[in-house]
């Protein structure tokens, strides 16, 4: 065997020894005591482990309801642009204190509130470069009595120093145009934009209702339809029944009775006749036929007593007719 082999030998032989030799300790030797401290160690590392990723995991989820947080608070600062609060009508109000009026045909009327108070055409540049102004756009809110109603987006029209005409983009429905008709005297919020968010959300309700407003046009015109087939079925159902069970507010037609009577009443009053007809023949035929019977049994009876009698006799009787 080689030195180091030796030296191998001697080296193992003293670390059997020493973890065989008896250390006061609850777990007996080096070596037990070694790998109890071992594992404890790896169970504060896996747990350290699982703590951190779940900790970088909660520190993810908090950027993005950061961000989003922070992006709301921005869309609620700058996403609304200019905007204009029209006080609820009262005395104390000024002669020069701006109004909004529903107009008939659903546009809102702006009276002291134009040009002077910033509601301006936009500038822009078109698709050749050229400079050109759009009328601005005009979200309006109105107060009731369970918080601000959404009246909806209108494009701002015939703008003057000190009045403007909104036009409506979408048609109201029914509800919301009469929960503002109700309401517009009371306070009016409007704004040039709105959030981008509920923008879309808007545009998407919008477009829903049109398309619940075209199924509820052609339902309507569906069901006209079919109330107008059925007043003519219902008519074409009278003249038919008067037809076959008699109408007396027809007027009577000269050899066709069944126009007032009913053809059912003349059929059943004609089989009637037919009926009785036929019977009368019957018993006419039977008379005939026993008148029949009788005369054969009379022309029989004679011839038989044509022949029963006397031979002389039928001479004398040949020769007085000679």
């Amino acid at each position: 065997m080689s030195t180091l082999g030796k030296v191998c030998l001697v080296l193992t032989t003293l670390l059997l020894l020493l973890a065989m030799v008896p250390i006061p300790g609850p777990y007996g030797g080096w070596s037990p005591k070694l790998l109890i401290i071992h594992n404890e160690w790896s169970e504060k590392f896996r747990d350290a482990r699982e703590k951190t990723s779940a900790a970088i995991r909660a520190n993810s989820v908090a950027r993005q309801e950061l961000s989003k947080a922070t992006a709301d608070i921005e869309g609620l600062n700058v996403g609304w642009d200019q905007f204009w609060v029209v006080n609820a009508r009262g005395p104390n109000n000024g002669p020069n204190s701006p109004q909004v009026n529903v107009m008939p045909d659903g546009r809102l009327q702006l009276v002291n509130l134009g040009l002077n108070a910033g509601l301006k055409p936009r500038p822009y540049t078109d698709d050749d470069n050229s400079q050109k102004t759009m009328n601005p756009t005009v979200h309006a809110f109105v107060g009731a009595a369970e918080g601000f109603i959404y009246a909806g987006e209108y494009v701002a029209e015939d703008i003057q120093a000190s009045r403007a005409v909104l036009s409506p983009v979408h048609i109201l429905d029914g509800s919301r145009m009469q929960a503002v008709r109700q309401n517009q005297g009371n306070v009016w919020r409007l704004r040039t934009l709105v959030p981008v968010s509920q923008r879309k959300q808007n545009d998407e309700l919008n477009a829903q209702l049109r398309r619940i407003g075209e199924m509820r046009g052609r339902t309507e015109a569906n069901i006209t339809r079919q109330q107008e087939l059925k007043k003519a079925a219902e008519v074409a159902y009278n003249i038919r029944r008067g037809e076959l069970l008699g109408d007396d507010t027809r007027e009577e037609v000269q050899g066709r009775p069944e126009f007032t009577a009913g053809l059912l009443n003349v059929i059943e009053d004609t089989e009637e006749q037919r009926n009785q007809l036929q019977l009368d023949i019957d018993a006419l035929r039977r008379r005939i036929k026993a008148t029949i019977e009788e005369q054969q049994d009379f022309l029989d009876s004679l011839n038989n007593k044509v022949s029963s009698r006397p031979q002389s006799i039928a001479l004398e009787d040949k020769s007085s007719n000679q």
